[in-house]
């Protein structure tokens, strides 16, 4: 299994995350990786060790990630969906600008919620965030609830099937 470096920004380039994850597929536009319960998360509110499964799907042609997350026991938690640039990867590394905006989708209750709106709308004024910029966060943020509500692949709960042995 290859190893990802994943390496998340803030908007004026200082951490959000830096963690090695596994590589689970890679395509043009697609790259799939896991991240296990123990391993090493370095991020904006210090060092931490991961306690869920996480399947995370980083595209090069979109405005968001998504993160699957399961409890230790593989019990379904949910869909958390970064609001962000489009990742790019090269030579074992992953990159991406986090901004701010989060959709997550609870898998028990099937609640989906706009998240760290207070944050978004501080960073925008912190980091001085382009109107355009602005725009096509909220306009993507919509487009990911919408894909939820109308149960989407990958926002469709498939994916809560997968496991780490499983082919690609």
């Amino acid at each position: 299994m290859k190893p990802i470096t994943v390496r998340s920004t803030k908007y004026d380039g200082s951490l959000h995350y830096h963690y090695v994850t596994t590589l689970v597929r890679e395509e043009p536009n697609l790259l799939q990786l896991y991240l296990a319960p123990g391993a090493h998360i370095e991020s904006y509110r210090g060092s931490m060790i991961a306690t869920q499964h996480n399947l995370q799907l980083y595209w090069a042609d979109r405005p968001y990630n998504l993160h699957i997350s399961w409890h230790a026991d593989w019990r379904p938690r949910n869909h958390y969906i970064n609001i962000a640039t489009p990742a790019s990867w090269h030579t074992g590394q992953l990159h991406f600008i986090d901004l701010d905006l989060d959709v997550i989708w609870r898998s028990q209750t099937g609640e989906v919620i706009l998240d760290d709106e207070d944050e978004f709308e501080a960073h925008q004024l912190r980091f001085g965030y382009p109107a355009d910029l602005i725009q096509r966060c909220r306009e993507a943020s919509a487009e990911v609830i919408d894909l939820i509500a109308r149960r989407v692949y990958p926002f469709d709960g498939s994916l809560y099937a997968w496991r780490p042995n499983a082919a690609p």
